[in-house]
């Protein structure tokens, strides 16, 4: 909450700016932001859209279930990033993603800046955001949600009461984010989450109606629901996406859907661990802040879900930034033990007028204003840049698909009609070899189905009854990752040629001899 004797100032930029301008920055030292698998996909079907006109109701991209439905609860993001690609290619469509990620990362700063606390604890705890919010950084509509997730989030800590402006704002942004991305159901778990604990609050006499009021809340949060039916297909997203969240056996085979690894850590892992950490640790000062149940009922729900999937740690991060970067504060506020205090008192007093210092420049930064429009043009003037240097125009779609496979493929097109391809090279093709170009499975594990998904999985590793699969399929070519068992077994079949190899595709057909 701003200080009463302290106005805003419209062209003071905050301390976040420039993690911003880092992120910027970080564009010239070679984006990777089309590496993901499912990036491929997206711009292709983006195309599609753009060339119809029409949002895709079957499948255009596989040949194993042509013009099967399709649910495609992502083509919002899809036309937002066609629209981009058209007027600027992939350059401008990098340069986007950039701006909507360092914006995602400002938005986690702005959070933790107005719980009033010192400018060590909101770095820290906005690094800490970066370094995980940056496991999904790609070309992917997630983005938005980690964007959104973190407008929500600041909304309901910043004020008792909703703003007028939230009534308006909100609920358009819910209705963008019903057509962008599926993260909107997560936002509403949050809002309801809180909303129940603040009635345990009410219920317990830990907060009274003024501090914590529940009616114009439960109204705003009915407001922002019925706001994603406005998509064209109404209640039935709903059913499709709590569908996606509980029913799909097969995401359990994707590396973003593993519980984070804590025998040898990575940032989903550290993450957990630092959150649990400074939360346990805190709770051994009698300085630090109660958690009220308005706080721990959605922590816990996405704490439960980051140690079930280690994507939802991405959420989790944003969720929990007030409490535990308020419990950060206390562990890096607690006072000098005596005896340090007796024998280096030039060093304390010299630590403690710093921190009054500081103190009186966070008070300024809490009322700086002008973030958002230094970051827009920042954005603009760093994505004019990077259009006209060398490294945007070298951008390429995919690791696993090289220019030397492309050509290989284009060079003998009647060879590749049905072609048996993975997850992991099955988008880059799309794009890479498009408009014809088909798959036979790819990303969408929610539209193959677990059965599909789980057959596939089995034939590559090589698992009983793998010969029998391949032959269903009729695939008349193979391109395979090189780490897949199927590649060695593709050696005592004497009907399957290998064609071609580099470091990240097999291509095999059928000899015709």
């Amino acid at each position: 909450m701003f200080e009463p004797d302290l106005r805003p100032i419209w062209w003071l930029p905050t301390l976040g700016f420039f993690f911003f301008l880092a992120i910027e920055l970080s564009m010239f030292a070679g984006p990777k932001v089309f590496d993901d698998p499912g990036v491929g996909r997206h711009l292709r079907t983006a195309e599609a859209i753009l060339e119809t006109g029409q949002i895709p109701r079957t499948d255009p991209l596989s040949f194993t279930k042509p013009n099967a439905p399709w649910f495609d609860f992502e083509w919002g993001f899809e036309t937002t990033i066609g629209e981009i690609y058209r007027a600027g290619g992939l350059e401008l469509v990098c340069a986007f993603t950039y701006a909507l990620f360092a914006t995602s990362v400002l938005g986690v700063y702005r959070i933790v800046l107005h719980s009033v606390l010192s400018p060590l604890a909101v770095i820290v705890y906005t690094g800490l955001a970066f370094l995980t919010l940056h496991l999904h950084f790609s070309v992917r509509p997630v983005l938005f949600t980690y964007l959104f997730m973190a407008l929500i989030v600041e909304v309901w800590r910043r004020r008792a009461q909703p703003l007028r402006r939230d009534w308006l704002v909100l609920p358009v942004v819910f209705a963008f984010w019903a057509n962008l991305h599926a993260g909107w159901l997560a936002a509403l778990i949050f809002l309801v989450g809180s909303l129940v604990g603040r009635f345990l609050d009410r219920c317990l006499h830990r907060t009274d109606g003024e501090q914590a009021p529940l009616i114009p809340w439960i109204g705003l949060t009915l407001l922002c629901a019925l706001a994603t039916l406005l998509n064209p297909w109404g209640w039935a997203l709903h059913r499709h996406v709590v569908l996606l969240a509980t029913t799909y056996k097969s995401f359990a085979l994707w590396d973003e859907y593993l519980p984070p690894n804590f025998g040898a850590p990575s940032m989903s892992a550290i993450t957990v661990l630092f959150i649990v950490v400074v939360v346990f640790l805190a709770r051994l000062s009698k300085r630090v802040p109660l958690w009220t149940w308005e706080t721990i009922l959605p922590v816990l729900f996405f704490l439960d879900e980051g140690l079930k999937a280690q994507r939802h740690v991405l959420l989790l991060v944003i969720v929990a930034a007030t409490p535990v970067a308020r419990d950060l504060e206390a562990l890096l506020n607690t006072p000098w033990p005596a005896f340090v205090r007796d024998r280096l008192p030039f060093i304390t007093e010299l630590v403690e007028e710093l921190g009054d210092r500081l103190t009186q420049f966070q008070a300024r930064q809490r009322v700086a204003g002008g973030d958002v429009w230094l970051s827009f043009l920042a954005a603009l003037v760093f994505t004019g840049l990077f259009l006209r240097t060398p490294m945007g125009r070298d951008l390429q779609v995919g690791q696993s698909v090289t220019l030397r496979l492309v050509a290989f493929l284009q060079d003998h097109p009647d060879r590749f009609h049905r072609p048996l391809t993975t997850t992991w090279n099955a988008g880059p093709l799309l794009w890479n070899m498009r408009p014809g170009f088909r798959v036979s499975i790819d990303d969408r594990g929610d539209f193959y189905g677990d059965d599909m998904i789980f057959s596939f999985v089995d034939m590559t590793k090589g698992s009983a009854g793998w010969r029998e699969k391949l032959d269903a399929g009729n695939y008349d070519s193979l391109i395979l990752d090189p780490y897949l068992q199927l590649n060695q077994l593709l050696h005592f079949l004497p009907e399957w040629k290998e064609v071609y190899r580099d470091d990240h595709a097999v291509v095999y057909w059928k000899d015709s001899n």
